[in-house]
């Protein structure tokens, strides 16, 4: 008797997951096939959905590639963390004596020694994974099969911060996967809806290419590209609001960033990126305190910038639709340092205000002089 286990997030299905698993089935042939909606996968963070609507989209998708396709909800009753062996400790007790089979991403391969008791994971089960071209499998001391097709380069993740960068479903998932997010407005349509309805086009325009701009130097400087995205996505939000309803806002809702009462009276538009943090909190149930300052930070900037805070002032300042010419030097200068992109994108920030005649909030005088210290 042969079984095939296949786990994963599935937050969402996509293709990738259609055509690995349908090779496994039509390769190996197996009596039954256990698939396994993780609670929450030891290498990632929380789920963004739920259990039971990663559940649903896995069965929408999966469920139809055979008859003896088991939906097993193990790890939900677990409510913790589940590892692989102990997944197959479980299929090895409810059939004895069967081949086990445990289906893998290819990239997943080199790493699976990492794996918690990898031991009793390759003492059990055969690894298999798809085979895809230029993959280079270093490592041989475990029984394996290597799949032949066509296994689509994508993953949960970068389909989650493709929707919230840009309000838009990619074509690597199914149909059945968009009918859902569409429905339930997850993975941040409901932000792009809102954002759509209440902002100008051109300012609209402006947080997507922001986002764009964000998540490529969150990948050059390792941050994590969803939150980054995120953060660039709602940093505007309030700027639907006029001067007076942000300083209403502010006081409606306590809150009073520092020289409060200067900003009200000479440039209450600063104003936006404390309300717009806010928005992030109490309107899109926004909960990570990194996301929220790096939205609240973007436009003064503070002492002590975390790399969120760093990436996301120096996006704003450089994205593709500004206009003025030294945003294609704050973009150079970030690609080479992201220090020197910061400095770059305060310099033309203060030389604006202060060429404008506009008033310059202590923020930035602040902020400069922390910059040049630490670069003498």
């Amino acid at each position: 008797m042969k079984i095939l286990i296949y786990g994963g997030s599935f937050d969402p299905v996509h293709k990738g997951h259609y055509a690995l698993l349908k090779a496994a089935i039509k390769q190996i042939k197996p009596d039954k096939t256990h698939i396994f909606t993780a609670y929450q996968s030891p290498f990632k963070v929380a789920p963004a959905q739920p259990f039971k609507l990663r559940m649903k989209m896995a069965k929408d998708v999966l469920g139809g590639l055979g008859k003896n396709i088991i939906f097993d909800d193990f790890e939900n009753k677990n409510a913790r963390v589940t590892f692989t062996w102990e997944t197959i400790k479980r299929v090895k007790d409810l059939y004895p004596g069967a081949e086990v089979y445990l289906l893998v991403g290819t990239d997943c391969l080199n790493d699976l020694h990492n794996w918690k008791n990898s031991r009793y994971i390759f003492e059990n089960a055969t690894i298999a994974a798809g085979k895809r071209k230029g993959f280079e499998f270093k490592t041989r001391d475990f029984k394996y099969l290597l799949l032949e097709g066509a296994f689509p380069l994508v993953s949960s993740t970068q389909i989650r911060t493709a929707v919230i960068c840009n309000g838009l479903l990619p074509n690597n998932i199914m149909p059945q996967t968009a009918k859902t997010i569409e429905e339930k407005q997850i993975y941040g349509l409901n932000i792009h809806k809102w954002l759509q309805e209440n902002l100008r086009p051109n300012r609209y325009l402006h947080v997507k290419l922001v986002a764009q701009r964000a998540a490529e130097l969150a990948q050059i400087y390792g941050a994590h590209v969803e939150s980054i995205v995120l953060a660039a996505i709602l940093h505007d939000s309030a700027k639907c609001m006029s001067g007076e309803q942000l300083a209403n806002y502010c006081v409606k809702h306590k809150i009073k960033p520092d020289e409060f009462e200067e900003i009200c009276k000479y440039s209450p538009a600063l104003l936006h990126a404390d309300v717009s943090a806010d928005l992030a909190k109490k309107l899109f149930k926004v909960k990570n305190e990194k996301i929220l300052n790096a939205i609240k930070y973007h436009t003064l900037g503070r002492l002590n910038m975390t790399l969120e805070d760093k990436i996301l002032f120096v996006a704003d300042m450089s994205s593709k639709d500004r206009r003025y010419a030294e945003a294609r030097k704050v973009y150079q200068e970030a690609l080479k340092s992201l220090d020197e992109g910061m400095k770059a994108a305060l310099r033309v920030k203060l030389l604006f205000t202060v060429q404008t005649g506009k008033w310059l909030a202590g923020a930035g005088i602040k902020l400069w002089n922390e910059i040049i210290s630490k670069s003498n």
